[in-house]
């Protein structure tokens, strides 16, 4: 798909770059899919579920959170995110502390076997990865790198405006 187009100021589109954006999302959104469904199968090989690896993850990231908070990162219900803890927690990968600024509350980290695990996990994840991106040719690869900057920026937008309003 080759794109061409004006920049425009931010919130304003032309009908030419607003049939390039169209037509991007008709290709990026069933790649997005096949994507997540590997990573799906990624987490089961591992023998967690998405929702737990993606909470060690944010644990290994972030730190020491509260239930409320993950639960908010992970865009679950405080429930859901206390039913993943307390399964994490019988695995011996998080344990659960006072809040030292709210002693009502509890903090969740990550035990030594909890970032040993997520750090195992992660190089697994990307050795697999590399495998793949060997398989393709130079020029994909440098496409795949020349398009990191636009992708951040696209997570930064669902980040920060998840339902595009």
């Amino acid at each position: 798909m080759i794109i061409q187009g004006d920049t425009m100021p931010t919130g304003t589109l032309s009908a030419a770059p607003a049939a390039i954006c169209r037509d991007l999302a008709g290709e990026i959104r069933p790649l997005l899919r096949s994507l997540d469904l590997a990573a799906r199968r990624e987490d089961s090989r591992f023998g967690l579920t998405r929702a737990r690896s993606s909470i060690l993850c944010t644990l290994a990231e972030r730190g020491g959170l509260r239930i409320s908070e993950l639960a908010r990162s992970e865009n679950v219900r405080v429930p859901t995110a206390s039913n993943a803890i307390r399964s994490l927690e019988e695995q011996g990968m998080v344990v659960r502390t006072a809040d030292h600024t709210d002693k009502r509350a509890v903090t969740v980290h990550l035990t030594d076997h909890g970032r040993d695990s997520v750090a195992r996990t992660l190089a697994e994840r990307d050795a697999d990865l590399e495998l793949r991106l060997l398989r393709l040719d130079a020029a994909q690869r440098q496409g795949l790198a020349d398009a990191l900057p636009a992708l951040r920026t696209l997570v930064d937008l669902y980040a920060g405006d998840p339902f595009g309003s």
